[in-house]
């Protein structure tokens, strides 16, 4: 028996299915709804005893490896090397031949793999090595036992400029390899150093518990020289940010049984919330929650309740997580915390009976937004009475359920002491919640909230005047894809930060791209802004870099052909000016 049949063998098409969706008995079959298209009565059906699944409703179908293969975005190598892993079986080759064909290990396999190191080092600093007090004291501060420690494998990242790249290259992995890991940045001159150092980790896995990247916190915050509070791995081959949930590998099953995820905004939170003994908690991972996200945790259960911080930044997430739920006819809930705990870490350590009792009492999303509209402006003179419609009224129409529509109407009518039939009428006549005012390009592509990145840097410099002078610190060549977009990126190639050359389409035009990038972040806080900003001007950077390999590749391959030595070392001399 070949490895393919030996895990094929060992592994149960339903348990590893079930781990991604939630299966329900159908005589000697079982079925679910598809995730490779969007549907309401099951048609995706998993057959135990010929261990294959098939969609009646968009054809898909295939066995254990094609599944994982599409519902991962893998190869077929990479897919036995993660389900071999799951079974307990050691793939000796970095090839393997199946179906007519040889399979080889490939980039993404490094990718995992270097994760893979990366996070039992540092769990294995953390826990043993001398240099590790102090983040064994904070954690112990933040009353986090050994048991959850070794359990969420969390670890410490040395204050080192180059410890995790000497242990990988002893590893035999390159500095490229590295940085696409998103374990290492290449600076402006060209070197290397390791993206974490003197930060406790935190793994960040997929769903079938592979670690695919990293969260890290500072250990002090009064320290100037510590950087950024919370910094992240930056997205990969294999980690998406908006597709991923931290904590879901462990949360699922526990999920599945009480049919309720719970949404929490930190990893602390769910790491906290699993300690006390809430399993099904999760959170975002590294960015606003997302449309992708919520489907993801719809396929597990049949409700979700949002826990967000009670700061301003967690009212903001709060609005745009209903938002999408309703958009997207996912069921949510939102729990309130007693005062004075901001989150639920806070409250656990307090009393887990009082977040116990949260849970119990959640309400549903939109009446908890309403009744926080109310509760902030109590006198509910007509003015705040059209402010609170004004607000509410685009996300009822936004909403795909009509039971829910027509609820949500009667719930606000009733709460700001006005007729239905006022609010139905004003209703009609609302923009819908993703509209925008003007039907340019960009108020269009907003629709779906889908930016470049040089886009994303030009609505956060836009938003945010002061974010400019990190930018010019960092500069980075912007080629705006939108002619709208010209004037602003040449005023800032400049150097100048007056905005009086702008004129009003482009101002409208860079206006709704703030206001959709911030949307999109989910937050207006300085810290978290600043962060998302430098991100994307180390993405761009990487994109640049990315494309100048390509044009030089082909560049250096045209003179290799014609066998022009003259050529060929002026070309490698250029391309290697032109990364520094």
């Amino acid at each position: 028996m070949n490895e393919v049949e030996e895990i094929k063998d060992r592994l149960d098409i339903v348990d590893i299915i079930s781990g991604y969706l939630t299966l329900k008995r159908a005589g000697t079959n079982f079925k679910a709804n598809c995730p490779f298209h969007n549907e309401k009565t099951p048609s995706f059906m998993v057959n135990p005893e010929r261990q294959i699944f098939k969609c009646f409703g968009c054809g898909e179908s295939g066995d254990i490896y094609s599944f994982i293969e599409k519902m991962e975005g893998l190869d077929f190598y990479n897919t036995l090397k993660l389900l071999a892993d799951r079974a307990g079986v050691k793939l000796e080759r970095d090839s393997i031949s199946f179906g007519g064909r040889e399979h080889h290990a490939d980039k993404k396999t490094r990718l995992f793999e270097a994760n893979e190191w990366a996070k039992k080092v540092y769990h294995k600093i953390l826990t043993d090595h001398p240099k590790a007090e102090r983040a064994r004291e904070y954690l112990k501060k933040r009353g986090l036992t050994e048991i959850t420690i070794k359990e969420f494998e969390i670890g410490y990242a040395p204050k080192s400029w180059d410890f995790l790249i000497k242990f990988l290259k002893s590893k035999k992995f390159t500095e490229i390899e590295m940085v696409d890991a998103g374990l290492a940045i290449k600076g402006d001159r060209g070197k290397c150093y390791d993206r974490f150092r003197g930060r406790v980790v935190f793994p960040i896995n997929n769903i079938m518990g592979s670690t695919i990247a990293f969260t890290s916190r500072i250990l002090d915050d009064a320290d100037p020289n510590a950087g950024a509070k919370y910094i992240n791995s930056s997205e990969s081959e294999i980690y998406k940010k908006g597709k991923t949930i931290y904590g879901l590998d462990k949360a699922k099953l526990k999920i599945k049984e009480k049919d309720l995820s719970i949404f929490v905004e930190g990893n602390m939170d769910v790491i906290s919330c699993h300690q006390a003994g809430f399993t099904n908690v999760v959170a975002t991972s590294g960015t606003a929650i997302t449309a992708d996200q919520i489907k993801i945790l719809a396929r597990y259960s049949s409700m979700i309740a949002f826990c967000f911080d009670s700061d301003k930044a967690g009212i903001l997430a709060m609005k745009k997580a209903v938002r999408l739920a309703l958009a997207n006819d996912v069921a949510t809930k939102i729990i309130a915390l007693p005062a004075p705990f901001k989150d639920p870490d806070e409250t656990i350590k307090s009393d887990p009976k009082l977040f116990e009792k949260a849970i119990q009492t959640a309400k549903p999303s939109l009446e908890y937004w309403i009744d926080l509209l109310i509760e902030t402006n109590p006198d509910l003179d007509i003015l705040t009475k059209k402010s609170i419609a004004k607000e509410i009224l685009p996300v009822i129409k936004n909403t795909v359920s009509e039971i829910e529509r027509e609820h949500y109407i009667r719930y606000l009518a009733k709460k700001i002491d006005i007729s239905e039939s006022s609010l139905i009428d004003t209703l009609s006549k609302a923009k819908n919640d993703t509209e925008l005012p003007a039907k340019t390009a960009i108020a269009e592509k907003t629709k779906s909230l889908s930016f470049t990145t040089t886009e994303k840097i030009i609505g956060l410099l836009w938003a945010k005047e002061d974010l400019i002078k990190t930018f010019l610190n960092k500069p980075v060549n912007l080629e705006p894809g939108d002619n709208n977009f010209l004037s602003f990126c040449q005023m800032l190639s400049e150097k100048k930060l007056g905005r009086e050359a702008i004129k009003p389409e482009d101002e409208l035009a860079l206006n709704q791209l703030a206001m959709s990038i911030l949307t999109e972040i989910g937050s207006e806080d300085q810290e978290i802004l600043e962060q998302e900003l430098l991100f994307q001007i180390g993405k761009l950077k990487s994109e640049q870099n990315e494309q100048l390999r390509k044009d030089f590749a082909k560049k250096i391959e045209e003179a290799e052909r014609k066998n022009n030595k003259a050529d060929l070392k002026k070309l490698l001399e250029e391309f290697t000016a032109l990364i520094k």
